[in-house]
């Protein structure tokens, strides 16, 4: 083989890291002003804690996402004051699954309003989980940030080469279907946190 033609290999071609990149985008989103570096290696130590470190390699599941989001707003309620930089109001970051249990309405209407209001300007995104399989050449499962939605098109807030807007029409809901040259999006519904900053309680 040439020497010419061997291609190195990026950052993220070979990790699974989307994941964690995905958490520290979507409270950057949110609040600014805390520090990307800080935010992203404070994340990292907190997934070691599961004692599953080859999930960096692997990839990341709902159950880790969970345990590291809430690790890491414990560390950030701890360690800072979060003020709203208008009303200089206090405020905290939460976050809710709304289809960790089964028994919830999962219809394709429901998820995408669920998604919809994701609006980072007025202090709400989510972290989606999505597999992507166009029937040709991309197939591929990651993580990204939704920080808003217009014109029927999803607007990301992603770690790597994502599309920044991912139209409706593009995009099935817990299909069984592997791929899908039509609407090769396919979005799970367990796989959607919603992070929201609150009033803080006083």
């Amino acid at each position: 083989m040439s020497a010419n033609r061997i291609k190195p290999a990026k950052q993220g071609h070979l990790d699974g890291a989307c994941g964690f990149y995905a958490i520290v985008n979507a409270i950057h989103l949110l609040e600014p002003d805390l520090p990307q570096k800080e935010l992203f290696n404070i994340t990292i130590s907190t997934f070691i804690q599961d004692g599953n470190p080859m999930a960096f390699i692997e990839g990341t599941n709902r159950g880790t996402i969970k345990n590291v989001l809430s690790r890491l707003l414990e560390y950030i309620h701890s360690n800072y004051e979060l003020t709203d930089n208008t009303t200089d109001e206090p405020y905290r970051i939460k976050f809710s699954i709304p289809y960790w249990v089964k028994d919830n309405d999962r219809s394709r209407k429901d998820v995408i309003d669920t998604l919809s209001q994701a609006n980072y300007r007025k202090g709400t995104v989510c972290i989606l989980g999505f597999g992507m399989n166009d029937g040709d050449e991309l197939d591929y499962a990651h993580w990204t940030v939704i920080k808003g939605f217009k014109d029927r098109c999803f607007i990301t807030h992603d770690s790597g080469q994502e599309a920044k807007k991912i139209n409706l029409d593009t995009i099935r809901i817990d299909s069984q279907q592997r791929k899908n040259s039509q609407r090769p999006y396919n979005y799970f519904s367990e796989d959607i946190f919603i992070l929201e900053r609150v009033p803080a309680e006083k």
